[in-house]
């Protein structure tokens, strides 16, 4: 089984090595957005923006390296043929930070929030638009 996985690994590391993949990328500081062209980047990510307490929350994108993945997320990627082809997965995460709040070592800070998370992961050349994300799910359905 690990020899699968290792050899399944390999294989997609060398596919990566051969094409870079092409990714928005979300300046943490400044807001801005730009491309970025990394022979590094296995998928593209992006937290869509929600409706959270009567306002926006504002879109974040990026690329996402092989070791950065916290799961095997290239499994789901992985049975793409001629008749099926899977485009982008989406992930409702939950971060239950007040289990591991220790107020020993956090003396006069207030305890965090439950933090909910959309993170949707592609893996095709600028499917991670954070102005239109929604367009270009859209996009893919017509261009068939």
């Amino acid at each position: 089984m690990v020899s699968v996985y290792l050899s399944t690994l390999s294989i997609i590391m060398l596919v990566n090595a051969a094409f870079s993949l092409k990714c928005y990328q979300t300046n943490k500081e400044t807001g801005e957005t730009s491309i970025i062209d990394d022979n590094d980047f296995m998928f593209c990510t992006i937290f869509p923006s929600v409706l959270e307490s009567n306002s926006f929350t504002k879109s974040v994108a990026d690329g996402l390296k092989i070791d950065e993945l916290d799961k095997p997320v290239e499994k789901f990627f992985e049975d793409n043929g001629n008749l099926y082809q899977l485009l982008s997965i989406c992930l409702f995460e939950k971060y239950d930070w007040p289990k591991v709040w220790n107020p020993k070592f956090n003396k006069g800070k207030k305890a965090p929030d439950v933090e909910y998370n959309l993170r949707c992961i592609c893996n095709t050349d600028l499917c991670n638009n954070p102005n239109s994300f929604s367009s270009h799910i859209n996009l893919l359905t017509r261009n068939e």
